[in-house]
């Protein structure tokens, strides 16, 4: 019998997003469906949109209990906060368009130091190496397919530049928990599973 304890974890820490926030996503996806060029991105389901905090790739289950304490130390000493669905936008930038996502606004230098705080506490209790880049906070509502014609994504980044559909409105996305969730690639997409979360009371 195979020993599941030595297996790793694919594994984030993220905030996960209200019922509200999920339902103008769904709206938002179903508004660019209509304008981008059919077959060109791979959706994200609304149930696996979340905002990553850090991403900590496979990891031994031994950690756990350390990573669990650090996301709720770091819990302990922030207050709940709010932010809103702004901008689409898309990675490395509309000209070679990859990942399309909604943007984020509102209590943003808050949200900054829960994402420096706990990449300092999961430095010390697992020893993760926090990402060098600068921290872009966002949604990923959808990617780009393999193999797809230049003039499509020439389209779609258009499309995303002229901020066509824009959301329409601001929708408050409260931030009261943080969570470290282990991801089960599969065929039909990942499998998001919550290990343990931290309840901000600062």
């Amino acid at each position: 019998m195979k020993d599941d304890s030595r297996q790793t974890i694919r594994s984030f820490v993220a905030v996960e997003l209200s019922d509200e926030a999920k339902d103008v996503l769904v709206r938002l996806q179903s508004r660019l469906k209509e304008v981008i060029p059919p077959k060109t991105l791979r959706w994200t389901p609304p149930k696996n949109i979340h905002l990553t905090l850090h991403f900590l790739g496979d990891v031994s289950r031994d950690v756990l209990e350390p990573a669990t304490l650090a996301l709720q130390d770091v819990a302990t000493r922030i207050s709940p906060f709010s932010l809103q669905l702004s901008n689409l936008g898309c990675f490395p930038n509309t000209r070679r368009p990859r990942i399309v996502w909604v943007g984020l606004s509102g209590d943003m230098q808050i949200l900054v130091r829960l994402h420096k705080e706990l990449g300092i506490q999961l430095q010390k209790g697992i020893g993760f190496q926090p990402e060098s880049r600068p921290f872009k906070p966002h949604l990923t509502i959808g990617r780009v397919k393999k193999g797809i014609a230049s003039h499509q994504l020439h389209t779609l980044g258009q499309l995303i530049d002229q901020q066509i559909p824009m959301i329409g409105h601001l929708v408050d996305l409260p931030v009261e928990e943080v969570h470290f969730i282990r991801s089960d690639l599969k065929p039909d997409g990942p499998i998001y599973t919550r290990l343990a979360h931290g309840i901000l009371k600062g």
